[in-house]
């Protein structure tokens, strides 16, 4: 991992297409401003994982057999979810 030191409006080029700025630090949160091209993905680290436990829940869902109930669903959700 590279790790650089930048102060607030000072930026960081990736490539020749991403531009990342420090908008503001405040306390312990920095603000950063992200300019990139309309293809890539830009997701906070607890969004990207979110995303892949409910496509894990939804190909466990898929693949398995078709719950009888509720009650049922709940369980193959709580035990896909661990």
């Amino acid at each position: 991992m590279l790790v650089l030191s930048r102060k607030a409006d000072e930026s960081l080029q990736l490539g020749e297409d991403i531009e990342l700025t420090i908008l503001a630090i405040e306390g312990d949160k920095v603000k950063l401003g992200i300019k990139a091209p309309q293809h890539v993905r830009v997701l906070r680290q607890e969004v990207k994982q979110a995303i892949q436990d409910q496509q894990s829940i939804a190909v466990a869902l898929a693949s398995g057999p078709e719950p009888k109930s509720f009650d049922s669903l709940r369980k193959l959700v709580a035990e896909t979810g661990d």
